[in-house]
């Protein structure tokens, strides 16, 4: 299926431009208010694994947008799109790398989205909202905020959990498949080398 669509352009970019971003959006807000988890960019990483990386940055960057509007446009989400362009760029690195199987690339992955999104999110939230944004975290950041004079710090501790199991629901499954697409090619081309060499003989 993943090699199927990655191999239909007009296909894979309706997926990234108006699929996943609209999932994630939508994912995302359900989950805003039961859960302490973004949920925001699994569809962002599987884009980025599976399709490409402009795919990706497109998922990315759309995602962001599809939040502002079905939030009634509160100025708050926009702006974490760079979170999201992380994702995709460090995922699309491992993949392209071919270091993406196995437990330890994959946690090496995971880390580094991980960190790169706990950071980005931060220096937004406390320069950009002054700590609070108007989302779930904001409590855990305001806990962490009584044990540090600095908001910065606050958001980054408040959002490095939370990211480290957000991200590995959506780095995981990314790079799964990702794998699944590498084997697919592999027995693709086998298949046509072998019906290539039975009709030479």
């Amino acid at each position: 299926m993943t090699l199927v669509v990655s191999r239909k352009p007009i296909l894979a970019w309706g997926l990234a431009i108006v699929v996943f971003p609209l999932a994630n959006a939508l994912l995302s807000l359900a989950a805003r208010d039961a859960l302490p988890l973004f949920l925001d960019s699994i569809l962002t990483a599987v884009a980025a694994a599976v399709l490409g990386p402009w795919h990706g940055l497109a998922t990315a960057i759309l995602t962001n947008g599809w939040s502002e509007a079905l939030d009634g446009f509160p100025g708050v989400h926009l702006p974490f799109a760079v979170c999201g362009i992380a994702t995709a760029l460090i995922v699309r690195a491992f993949v392209a790398s071919g270091k993406y199987r196995g437990a330890l690339p994959v946690s090496l992955c995971v880390g580094a989205v991980t960190l790169a999104n706990a950071l980005l999110g931060a220096l937004i939230a406390a320069f950009v909202y002054g700590g609070g944004t108007r989302m779930n975290l904001d409590n855990i950041v305001a806990g962490f905020a009584l044990f540090t004079d600095s908001v910065l710090t606050a958001a980054f501790l408040g959002r490095l959990p939370i990211n480290l199991v957000d991200k590995t629901l959506a780095v995981a499954p990314a790079l799964y498949l990702a794998v699944i697409k590498a084997e697919a090619e592999t027995r693709g081309r086998a298949s046509t080398e072998g019906a290539k060499a039975r009709t030479l003989a």
